[in-house]
């Protein structure tokens, strides 16, 4: 998603996701910029917005274009015809047709008001999903973001949100706490995309890189953390008595501690599922210094690129936050690693012993560009 990007936003409804974009966009939190808003509703108050916004607007429905393929069509024609890099739905009660999906594969974003795969599918939208939620008694709900493929609610997911759900809610109750957590969402998901901190990859293919804000998703990533460094710790001795920090012992809560210190976790995905890790912190001690965390993939995706990949978004990562160098501490005596870093840029800064760790460090550090 290029710096500048131009979305395309596609409505049914009254619009208050898309006007928190456009409040984004007007208040320096998003960089890309809203060129177009179509709705199937002559009425609808997304064109409203975008008229008082002074953004081009159209009504393209079965009333304007009675063929579906003919509605497909002049959709696609409309976003073309304004440089639209980015689809995004926001309240859009139809399906896209298949020529605007395949044009924009990977492009079209859509906003679902409860965690998803849970609670989607058809017959799941508005109140329906928050009764359902609640029904469930599931403890928390929120929106998710994801990408639009041919059936409801089943592209990849880009970014999610908890929001709880309190003893003696309704639907109605619950609508409105999900709803101010979309308008938080959805920008703050644009921007993220414009910055890079969320990447879509096809090779290897359907990859989504993304940051992690999910109890559920710092369990999954966790597995992945022990499962990945295992491999180290049988090699080295390693264990729970002698050196509890290694990541081969990693629970939730201590991934969960990085944000919290004001870090990112990044999970890396395919099929919805995590494949690999990167954590990017900022030094306390070191101006300017990011430190990488827990890289990892799972041992069966080694060997794929899928490694430097996270290794490469995390340095982005890192100089988005406006970061001038990363740097990340290994065994010494692990040769093999430490090769692998160096042919990425990294070069040697020094050793240093530990009293709670039964091995020398090796820090090595990488300028960012």
């Amino acid at each position: 998603m290029p710096e500048t990007a131009r979305i395309g936003v596609v409505a049914s409804g009254g619009g208050s996701n898309l006007q928190s974009i456009i409040d984004a966009r007007s208040e320096g939190r998003l960089s890309a910029e809203v060129v177009l808003v179509i709705s199937n509703n002559s009425g609808a108050g997304a064109l409203e917005r975008a008229r008082g916004h002074s953004i081009p607007s159209l009504h393209l429905s079965s009333h304007t274009h009675p063929e579906p393929a003919d509605l497909d069509c002049a959709i696609l024609r409309a976003l073309l015809e304004r440089g639209v890099a980015y689809v995004v739905l926001a309240g859009y009660m139809k399906k896209l047709g298949p020529a605007t999906l395949t044009r924009y594969r990977n492009r079209v974003l859509n906003i679902h008001p409860a965690i998803l795969p849970d609670f989607g599918g058809t017959g799941m939208y508005g109140m329906h999903v928050h009764r359902a939620v609640i029904a469930s008694g599931r403890k928390y709900s929120g929106p998710t973001v994801h990408l639009v493929n041919a059936e409801y609610d089943e592209g990849p997911i880009l970014a999610q949100m908890q929001v709880p759900v309190f003893a003696g809610d309704d639907a109605e109750a619950l609508q409105l706490r999900v709803l101010a957590a979309e308008h938080v969402i959805y920008p703050e998901t644009l921007d993220s995309l414009s910055r890079g901190l969320i990447a879509i990859h096809q090779d290897p293919a359907e990859t989504i890189l993304r940051p992690i804000r999910l109890d559920r998703d710092f369990a999954e990533a966790a597995a992945v953390v022990r499962s990945g460094f295992q491999t180290q710790a049988r090699r080295f001795g390693l264990t729970r008595e002698n050196c509890p920090a290694h990541p081969s012992f990693a629970d939730a809560g201590r991934l969960q501690k990085i944000p919290e210190s004001g870090g990112v976790f990044f999970c890396s995905y395919r099929d919805n599922s995590v494949v690999g890790c990167v954590a990017v912190e900022l030094s306390r001690d070191q101006d300017g210094t990011w430190y990488l965390e827990k890289l990892v993939v799972t041992p069966e995706r080694r060997s794929t690129g899928l490694g430097s990949l996270l290794l490469e978004h995390g340095c982005h990562a890192a100089k988005e936050f406006g970061g001038s160098k990363v740097s990340i501490g290994l065994i010494d005596s692990d040769e093999e690693l430490k090769a692998w870093y160096q042919n990425r840029g990294f070069e040697p800064t020094g050793t240093r012993d530990f009293e709670h760790l039964p091995f020398t460090v090796c820090f090595m550090a990488r300028n960012l560009g």
